[in-house]
């Protein structure tokens, strides 16, 4: 075959060239190094053949059985796509376990892990590209054991009991691009835990852990996606959030969050969603999203103490597209409380609140919206010419679970629902439904004009439509007729 190429010519030499190495795979080894061991030679292990090698699974075993397994593997000189530890006792990964498998992926997830040497994982340095270390007893960061993975991408430490993150912890992880920490213990973060650190770190968890204010990570300049859910945090300071200018995604719901002060977040001007649900606001500062003016289109608020919407702090919000108010303590909304939202509010949530009445000129403004949720509130009318100005756009309303009356002024409402389950193929929402005198309920939908108390309207083709209004001009000129 190689005899052969002196005639194929330099453009066909680099072809088959690359046809051999497909053949052969990323790491230069035949394919047929990719086929896997004879079933009893690895139990209690597992082997599946994957396009780039083996997928190994060792689950529910005892230590001696699975490094039995793993001997097996290294005397093939293995490329392990990906090796997976799971459920058993494991709780120390020694020196050089891993010496003479290629693996790209490795998994070690509740394995009761406590201790990662020094020189464990040297040997997969050039290799590995995921390490899950999730549902372990890990303390603190085993940062001399990860220095080495120059080309390690993600990395999950999930579910441990890592109480801080020291100076330079991640020192060496060039390729980093996520980190996730989710529920641990970590109550204090150094200003330089990640130098030392990539800069393609963009997706960081820190969710579920026992922070008590904003940590600094002022150096991780290309961060898009940050979680700082369910910690302790109580307050925001102006420049919490220097030097994350690329950042897209903030979300710091579940917290103890009471007020949000003016400036907060002016540092982070891209971002594109805020989540603050389930914290403790009463108060937001009018200014307190300045700087969020031109990018900012989902914002969650939902689940506060909110009394009402805090609407000069969301006017300036130019491009917001979904406004999250559900469960909060909102009983009143001002005419006005939307005005100048009409060209980018799609979806806004007011369900779960206290409100007992909108006044006529609410959503007036509101020329883009297509979900309008409010249901579990205290409404016992919503007029026509209240929802009037956005019936054309809505693709969705949900009025369920609130004390309506019945009576002509829901006649809009039954003409929706029809029209809505005609359109919808199952139904989304939950049964909307009145009362008459507070005693019988009926489900809306079913309501002819005439049991609304509403016999003026005429029935034309199977649905019901009202009387031609007439305008004060024309009475006026009747009036004055028989006046003659």
């Amino acid at each position: 075959m190689c005899a052969g190429l002196g005639v194929l010519g330099a453009g066909r030499v680099v072809a088959v060239m690359a046809l051999v190495a497909v053949v052969m795979g990323d790491s230069g080894r035949s394919a047929a190094d990719w086929s896997c061991p004879a079933a009893v030679e690895i139990l209690p292990c597992t082997c599946k053949v994957k396009s780039r090698g083996l997928s190994i699974a060792c689950e529910n075993a005892d230590e001696a059985q699975v490094l039995t397994s793993m001997s097996v593997l290294k005397n093939r000189s293995t490329v392990l796509y990906r090796l997976m530890f799971r459920n058993f006792d494991f709780p120390r990964v020694h020196d050089y376990s891993f010496l003479g498998l290629e693996v790209q992926h490795l998994t070690m997830s509740r394995t009761n892990i406590s201790v990662v040497e020094d020189s464990s994982l040297r040997t997969l340095a050039l290799d590995l590209e995921t390490l899950d270390l999730s549902y372990n007893n890990l303390k603190a960061v085993p940062t001399t054991a990860l220095m080495h993975l120059q080309n390690l991408s993600f990395l999950n430490l999930n579910y441990n009991m890592i109480t801080v993150l020291g100076q330079a912890v991640f020192m060496g992880l060039k390729a980093l691009e996520r980190l996730s920490l989710y529920n641990n213990q970590i109550r204090h973060i150094n200003e330089n835990a990640f130098s030392g650190i990539g800069n393609k770190l963009y997706r960081v968890n820190l969710g579920k852990n026992h922070l008590v204010d904003v940590p600094n990570l002022h150096s991780l300049s290309k961060l898009e996606v940050l979680s700082l859910s369910e910690n302790f945090i109580t307050t925001i300071l102006e420049g919490s959030f220097t030097g994350l200018e690329k950042l897209d995604m903030l979300m710091l719901e579940n917290n103890k969050l009471a007020v949000l002060e003016a400036n907060v977040f002016n540092k982070i001007s891209s971002l594109n969603s805020l989540n603050l649900k389930h914290n403790l606001l009463t108060n937001i500062s009018d200014m307190a999203f300045a700087g969020l003016e031109d990018n900012l289109e989902w914002l969650e608020i939902g689940h506060n103490r909110l009394d009402h919407i805090p609407s000069h702090a969301l006017r300036p919000l130019l491009n917001l597209r979904q406004l999250d108010l559900d469960s909060n303590r909102i009983t009143h909304v001002m005419e006005d409380a939307f005005e100048g939202y009409g060209e980018s509010l799609k979806f806004l949530m007011l369900n779960r609140n206290n409100i007992r009445v909108f006044l006529p000129m609410t959503f007036f403004d509101l020329h883009s919206l297509e979900w309008l949720k409010l249901s579990h509130n205290d409404l016992t009318h919503l007029t026509e010419d209240t929802v009037q100005p956005v019936l054309d756009t809505l693709t969705m309303i949900d009025l369920s679970h609130n004390p309506l009356e019945c009576d002509c002024d829901l006649m809009w409402l039954t003409h929706w629902l029809q029209e809505f389950t005609r359109r919808e193929t199952f139904t989304t929402m939950a049964p909307h439904t009145c009362t008459r005198r507070k005693k019988r309920t009926y489900n809306i939908i079913q309501l002819t004009a005439s049991e609304l108390g509403c016999p003026e309207y005429n029935v034309i083709g199977g649905s019901a439509t009202p009387p031609p209004v007439v305008s004060a001009l024309a009475v006026c000129l009747l009036l004055a007729s028989l006046r003659l």
